[in-house]
């Protein structure tokens, strides 16, 4: 596990400064900051447990008025601070929440700008966040108690959001994807697949490639696809269901619309209670409202 460091740092050579710039356009535009007069109070830190390091963010609150945790996994060239400085994206969520009096611990981590979060002898991501990390940081704001466990997902976090929900039963009740990455064609697709693919979406072959190129690094071969494709995971879930929120732009620079909006049809077909939020914008729009209303609804304060 010592190796999965070094692997994700080679990971970041794949991402020319062209194709960043072109592929997060829109997340650049979320960072600019606001006059709301609302501002996050969090921390941050580094940990490092059986060779494998993690950064972490963790938001103050009160906990005896708020025992929710909500997880947040960012996307592509991010960081764990992402939740807190995307003031025009998921700082809108917050602010929302807070607005509402509705005020939960929110922990972000990161392994790095570039990282998916799967369980294979390269990367065996999915136990350690599981059994070293859940653990580890609940127990630095004094345990989930009667609070709900949630996970929000951005682009590349959202499809680490999918592999945590559907690989992971019974750990999160609610999972918002924001413009997740969840594509209809994988690693090791055909190039007349790709094409098709391209054609079908109007995505930018350059983000295409970019999205295959990381996967390819990533997952071993078709198999190990396979086991990690979300739109056949929900098929094969086991346990207790977790609702799902799914909202995104539907001209997305990725294409990744044709795959979210997929897995909301398959996710209502194998009984999971699912929203499906999508509106008009590239990569990365998705509707603050809704999802900030998708965390809220269920609390009670205990």
């Amino acid at each position: 596990m010592k190796h999965i460091t070094s692997v994700i740092a080679l990971l970041l050579v794949l991402v020319s400064s062209a194709v960043f710039a072109e592929a997060n356009r829109d997340l650049s535009q979320q960072t600019e900051h606001n006059n709301s007069g609302y501002q996050s109070d969090y921390y941050c830190g580094t940990e490092t447990q059986l060779g494998i390091s993690f950064n972490y963010c963790i938001r103050n609150v009160d906990r005896t008025k708020n025992k929710d945790i909500v997880y947040f996994f960012h996307g592509l060239m991010g960081d764990e601070q992402s939740w807190f400085t995307q003031k025009f994206g998921t700082g809108m969520v917050e602010r929302k929440w807070h607005f509402r009096g509705y005020d939960p611990t929110v922990i972000t981590i990161s392994f790095g700008e570039v990282w998916l979060l799967v369980n294979n002898h390269r990367f065996p991501l999915l136990p350690y966040f599981k059994d070293i990390i859940v653990p580890l940081l609940e127990k630095k704001v004094g345990g989930l108690g009667k609070g709900r466990r949630m996970l929000i997902g951005q682009s590349m976090g959202g499809l680490n959001a999918l592999e945590a929900a559907l690989q992971l039963p019974n750990l999160f009740s609610k999972v918002a994807l924001l413009c997740p990455a969840i594509t209809t064609v994988g690693p090791f697709a055909s190039q007349d697949e790709i094409d098709a693919y391209i054609q079908r979406t109007g995505a930018n072959p350059k983000n295409v490639k970019l999205m295959l190129s990381i996967s390819k690094k990533v997952f071993i071969n078709q198999n190990d696809w396979d086991k990690h494709d979300p739109l056949k995971l929900v098929s094969r879930y086991h346990g207790r269901k977790p609702e799902f929120y799914n909202s995104i732009g539907m001209q997305d620079d990725f294409g990744f619309q044709e795959g979210a909006e997929k897995f909301s049809k398959l996710a209502a077909k194998y009984g999971f209670k699912s929203q499906w939020v999508p509106l008009q914008g590239g990569h990365c729009n998705f509707d603050r409202r809704t999802t900030a209303n998708f965390i809220m609804e269920g609390y009670k304060n205990d």
